[in-house]
């Protein structure tokens, strides 16, 4: 009895293996995304063609996917928000023989014919990096602590 492999803390049979082995249907995107990291973790590179949605698995090259799926070991998954119904952004870290790589994505998913399929992906929008520190003026005192004015010292043009 092993723990799944998408975090979820159940074991494998209790949580993704139905889901994996066809007798039972994801009920939620998060479910269908869960699982199909747990594919990606055992290699299951047929699971990940069958989940992905009809309009866009013709996208996808079995071969390249399998010898990709082969060369990578999954490591964790950590699902970041679900708050929108059909998204699931996520961060899964992985080991190539690089090292340790990070994938962060906001997985999106449609239903068809009552089904979750995995429908496209897109990097997560960033948030902008707000400076809180006080801004130097030109003839402010210098922040190195020379006794010049700023402008004369570290913020001179060279």
């Amino acid at each position: 009895m092993r723990i799944c492999p998408c975090g979820s803390g159940k074991t494998y049979q209790e949580c993704c293996e139905l889901l994996i082995a066809g007798g039972a249907k994801a009920e939620t995107a998060e479910q269908l995304m869960r699982s199909r990291y747990t594919a990606y973790a055992d290699k299951n590179v047929d699971y990940i063609l069958k989940t992905t949605h009809p309009e866009t698995v013709t996208e996808l090259k079995r071969d390249e996917l399998q010898e990709w799926a082969d060369s990578t070991t999954w490591e964790q998954l950590n699902i970041v928000d679900t708050a929108t119904e059909g998204q699931v952004e996520f961060i899964a870290y992985y080991r190539e023989k690089e090292g340790t790589q990070k994938h962060h994505e906001l997985a999106l998913f449609k239903k068809h014919e009552g089904d979750w399929f995995f429908y496209d992906s897109q990097f997560p929008k960033q948030g902008t990096v707000v400076n809180t520190a006080p801004k130097v003026g030109r003839n402010d005192p210098c922040v190195c602590g020379s006794g010049k004015k700023y402008k004369k010292c570290c913020g001179a043009k060279g």
